[in-house]
């Protein structure tokens, strides 16, 4: 009898658990848009990485590299402002199909733009729509997974997938068609956002509805008033780094330490696969207790990897370097969304707000890292990066709550 009443108590306790588990589960189950648009987001991205020598030639340098990267960011960053809003004001579902559709027009009117400055123009409009795309699907997976930051870290590995794949396929391009192999990329990804944006349409997102009318600094407001703005600062930094691993490392590798595309391209598809892997695992125990140890480790690791990729002349230990900094980098914003967004029911405009800060970031990173680069090497922007990402965790650590 005894026995039994030791069960039933032992059921009691772990019935919360499974109705817990399987409420994430059921709700990850309906995220499958946004982790389509996570991964089309990764494979631009990841494609982006390894034919950056390519675009740098074509563009007219590195200034114009930096210039196209900074000026792209910076549109990026009104439209996550504006993206936050719609889809608050709109919800997430048709707001994340309407971003897919425009970017893919953008995408393919870029493969066919002329260089330079017609590239110039239409690199800037991709990266200011994939602002859009890229906060929307953050607001959906945000408000389904807030209260589950190692969920929520798990989520994100589409990305890196994404991304991995995208390194796959920018190296096979130009290993065959040659530099300008580049211009049949975004094509293809131009096309499989128009096969997701059709697809999805009438599935019910997290926060999909039309919600309230917000304002455009509303989600500014909220940060200071909740005390959010260190993560906020965090979350920037942030992205300033992970941004800086995908293309300052890989154009490291390739022109500076003459690594070629095989151990470039390799470099950069190891880095994602490490950054998915880790997203993956650290998942697992990134509860709301461990979030914080998780994220000093994490931009620790990346310190490291970046230093390592900084200091080390030999190719294949540089791109080990690079392959740690993409791991460590892995789990910041995941963490850093879970923070802010915990509590929030329609988190549009605080995502949005927050997503701006961290593209904001971004705009300032490479013109500040392209024009040291352009006046010395990148192994000096390499260090900056260094610096910055060990600013990460107690940035993030400021605040009225603990992550």
């Amino acid at each position: 009898m005894a026995q039994m009443l030791r069960a039933e108590q032992a059921v009691g306790m772990l019935t919360p658990i499974n109705d817990s588990i399987d409420g994430v589960l059921s709700v990850t189950h309906r995220l499958w848009p946004v982790g389509g648009a996570f991964g089309i987001y990764g494979v631009f991205f990841g494609a982006w990485g390894v034919s950056a020598p390519e675009l740098t030639d074509a563009l007219g340098g590195v200034g114009g590299f930096g210039l196209v990267v900074s000026a792209g960011l910076l549109l990026g960053a009104v439209g996550n402002t504006i993206g936050g809003v719609i889809a608050e004001r709109r919800g997430t579902s048709a707001a994340l199909t309407g971003a897919l559709l425009l970017w893919a027009v953008l995408l393919f009117g870029a493969s066919i733009a002329p260089a330079p400055w017609g590239l110039t123009f239409a690199m800037v409009l991709v990266f200011g729509i994939a602002g859009v795309v890229d906060v929307v699907a953050n607001v959906a997976a945000t408000a389904a997974l807030s209260h589950h930051p190692g969920q929520l870290v798990r989520f994100h590995s589409t990305f890196n997938m994404g991304g991995l794949l995208g390194c796959l396929i920018a190296g096979v391009a130009l290993g065959v068609l040659g530099p300008s192999g580049w211009r049949w990329l975004w094509p293809i990804v131009g096309t499989v956002a128009i096969a997701l944006a059709v697809s999805s349409r009438g599935v019910s997102l997290p926060a999909g509805t039309a919600g309230e009318s917000v304002r455009l600094a509303d989600g500014l407001r909220t940060l200071r008033r909740e005390r959010l703005m260190g993560p906020a600062l965090a979350f920037a930094l942030g992205a300033i780094v992970e941004g800086g691993v995908g293309t300052w490392g890989v154009l490291h590798l390739r022109r500076q330490l003459q690594a070629g595309l095989l151990i470039g391209a390799g470099g950069a598809l190891l880095g994602f696969a490490v950054a998915a892997v880790a997203r993956i695992l650290i998942g697992g125990v990134a509860t709301r207790r461990g979030a914080q140890l998780v994220l000093i480790l994490g931009t620790s690791t990346t310190a490291l990897g970046l230093a390592v990729l900084a200091a080390v002349p030999e190719p294949k230990i540089a791109a080990l370097g690079l392959i740690a900094a993409a791991a460590g980098v892995a789990v910041c914003w995941p963490l850093i969304l879970a923070e802010i967004g915990r509590g929030q029911a329609r988190p549009g405009a605080l995502v949005g707000a927050v997503t701006t800060l961290g593209y904001i970031g971004m705009v300032g990173g490479p013109a500040i890292i392209g024009a040291l680069v352009a006046r010395w090497n990148t192994t000096v922007g390499l260090w900056v990066l260094v610096v910055l990402a060990a600013g990460i965790a107690p940035c993030a650590l400021i605040g009225r709550r603990n992550l």
